[in-house]
């Protein structure tokens, strides 16, 4: 899914005339880069667990405890065991399949072969965005890393996510703008996706300096079921500074358009010096990923009027546009493309 997403995202975006694309060519360390967002010992599962999984060979991988009897002659690894809730006197243990269950949330993030690549290329894409960004401050910049990353927590991944480039793209943000008062900088995330940004919101839960902001369906309907109640407002020094709106199943463009105005007001009262969109399109009618008896019912030009409406955040600002779910494959590339288009249009009056 996340590469065909890209891959027809990318073809769409390609007969807009207006449409610039950027291949970067630096190479960076997703270590030093995610330092200070996700802990050394999730780092370290990351870029080694395909490795590790591969040298138990056939004998060493309990194919029951995984549920992993895939195609390919090495199964993709996914845990079969957590240790929940997390106790303070739990740690990993040495063994790969204990690490997986101990870092992932779900069963349906799978660790494969190329991940570590795959997400080192995500980071340079990220990070080149955010210096566009900053660089052409009134064009509209749009990154597309291969995995998502709005669920990814400060110590745990999940929901299809791995690293949370969100929260990557405002640390960029906040070094290159802020200098040696990088992190009092104020950034914002404004999260669209139709599912809660909760790891977005946890890595900044007590952060004053970031504000997130995420328009979802109703936790007691879908995923990620845990977090993105309206009560949850940050805490400590971070208090009000997380804005969560909760919408009910079947929500339709009138609706979700008064839960986004209301979003920008309180993001311009932050009055942020950048912007991150975690344009999730999984809010589209239909959209598989969502359960059957929830969904929202967003479609063609109510993408478009999304657009415009996000452009009326202050023109002053540098907006990243950072892909993260949406999961209808014959209708994602439109959505996109209208989002964008519609806050190019907005914008350049």
């Amino acid at each position: 899914h996340p590469r065909l997403r890209r891959a027809l995202i990318l073809q769409r975006l390609q007969a807009e005339s207006c449409v610039i694309f950027h291949t970067p060519q630096e190479k960076l360390s997703v270590r030093t880069e995610f330092a200070s967002i996700h802990s050394e010992g999730l780092l370290d599962f990351l870029e080694t667990a395909w490795g590790n999984w591969v040298d138990m060979g056939e004998i060493g991988r309990d194919h029951d405890f995984i549920r992993a009897l895939e195609d390919g002659s090495i199964p993709n690894l996914i845990p079969g065991c957590y240790p929940l809730p997390r106790d303070p006197y739990q740690e990993p243990s040495f063994n790969v399949m204990g690490q997986v269950g101990y870092y992932c949330t779900d069963d349906c993030t799978p660790i494969i072969a190329p991940l570590w690549r795959e997400l080192e290329t995500d980071t340079a894409i990220v990070a080149h965005a955010v210096d566009q960004a900053l660089e052409k401050k009134h064009a509209t910049v749009y990154a597309i890393p291969t995995h998502p990353g709005h669920h990814a927590a400060q110590d745990s991944f999940g929901g299809y996510c791995y690293l949370n480039q969100a929260a990557h793209a405002v640390k960029r943000f906040q070094t290159k703008l802020g200098g040696d008062d990088s992190s009092t900088t104020p950034i914002a995330v404004i999260d669209v996706d139709y599912h809660c940004g909760n790891g977005t919101a946890s890595i900044f839960y007590s952060d004053p300096s970031v504000f997130v902001v995420s328009i979802h369906c109703d936790p007691n309907y879908d995923y990620p079921y845990y977090s993105g109640f309206a009560h949850q407002k940050g805490v400590q020094k971070g208090l009000g500074k997380t804005l969560h709106l909760p919408l009910p199943p079947k929500t339709k463009m009138d609706e979700y358009e008064v839960a986004l105005q209301s979003a920008l007001e309180a993001v311009s009262s932050f009055g942020p010096r950048a912007a991150v969109v975690s344009m999730g399109l999984d809010t589209h009618d239909a959209d598989p990923c969502a359960l059957r008896r929830a969904g929202f019912c967003l479609s063609g030009e109510d993408y478009r009027n999304m657009g415009h409406i996000l452009a009326s955040m202050a023109d002053d600002i540098p907006v990243l546009f950072l892909q993260e779910g949406g999961y209808k494959m014959d209708s994602i590339a439109e959505a996109a493309t209208n989002v964008l288009m519609g806050f190019r249009e907005k914008r350049s009056q």
